[in-house]
């Protein structure tokens, strides 16, 4: 059970602070200020800041393959993997986090953020003690830019290592194929109305260690988020579908559908839903597998 304890050790480390009107609040002046990240501002009228807690281009709300926090409760309607159950869990701990961003000083004019991206993505077998069936390592960099326009843009480099878990591997014999994959990924999105987001992606892969692994990834979404209505104005509700092919996979849709609540707290946003799945396991040394199941949890975005 390691990957728990990382996975704990991870959301344990992760820092606060506080949002900017392309997320964040700017300080007042360059003079620190407690619990904002600290800011500097240029000779050309630009602000320099360090640790920013929001993004430029945030992450996917259904993709369930990119680095987040959840603990989610599985339920599946068509389990593939071999002698496992139809109830699992996964814990997820990671996001993306802020490093550097550059603001401008006049309208019109790109915001830049550079941030890391880090994760564990682990799911074990409800039905058999909890064991381990098998984890996901992944990590990069990441450039976002966006401006006061409806469009934002991501250049990415991720690398994702895929493990069996050591129960799972005792249980069954099943030895690990070695999943690496490193990719470079393109990112547009565009506003739409108030609460509206649509995006597209294009993923390169590179230095693949299995012949079954090929370079091309492609991925497209929406998601709405309606305005403070719920429980005194405090919660909205929220809709996201996500939808990749991989040509590893012979291009085959796999499509993720997510629905529930959201709130802000302390520069994070705190997701209560449900999920439906439909293509490959969040597993990538089963990336040849294809299951459908419904996540229900929480979800923390960074």
């Amino acid at each position: 059970m390691k990957p728990l304890v990382a996975a704990a050790w991870v959301a344990a480390n992760l820092a606060t602070s506080t949002p900017s009107a392309l997320g964040r609040e700017e300080p007042a002046s360059h003079a620190p200020v407690e619990g904002r990240e600290p800011t500097w501002t240029l000779g050309s009228g630009r602000t320099l800041s360090l640790f920013p807690t929001s993004d430029l281009y945030p992450g996917n709300l259904a993709d369930p393959h990119k680095p987040e926090n959840a603990a989610l409760a599985l339920i599946y309607t068509t389990p593939r993997i071999a002698d496992s159950s139809a109830q699992r869990f996964a814990l997820k701990a990671g996001g993306r986090l802020g490093v550097l961003r550059l603001d401008p000083g006049e309208a019109h004019v790109r915001s830049w953020q550079l941030s890391i991206d880090a994760g564990l993505d682990f799911q074990a077998d409800s039905q058999r003690k909890q064991d381990a069936i098998g984890w996901d390592g992944s990590y990069g960099l990441t450039l976002t830019t966006a401006s006061r326009g409806p469009y934002s843009f991501k250049l990415a480099h991720i690398h994702t290592s895929g493990h069996v878990g050591d129960e799972y591997a005792e249980r069954t014999g099943r030895q690990r194929i070695d999943y690496t994959r490193a990719e470079l990924g393109l990112g547009a999105a565009r506003r739409l109305g108030r609460g509206g987001r649509a995006y597209a992606e294009l993923g390169w892969g590179y230095g693949l260690l299995t012949e079954e692994q090929e370079p091309w990834r492609v991925q497209a979404g929406f998601e709405y988020e309606s305005r403070r209505t719920l429980f005194g104005g405090r919660f909205a509700w929220y809709a996201a579908v996500d939808l990749q092919a991989l040509e590893e996979r012979s291009w085959r849709l796999d499509a993720a559908v997510q629905a529930g609540i959201l709130t802000r707290a302390g520069g994070r946003r705190w997701r209560f839903g449900v999920q439906y799945d439909d293509g490959r396991p969040t597993m990538a040394e089963f990336f040849q597998t294809t299951e459908a199941w419904f996540s229900f949890g929480f979800w923390v975005d960074l």
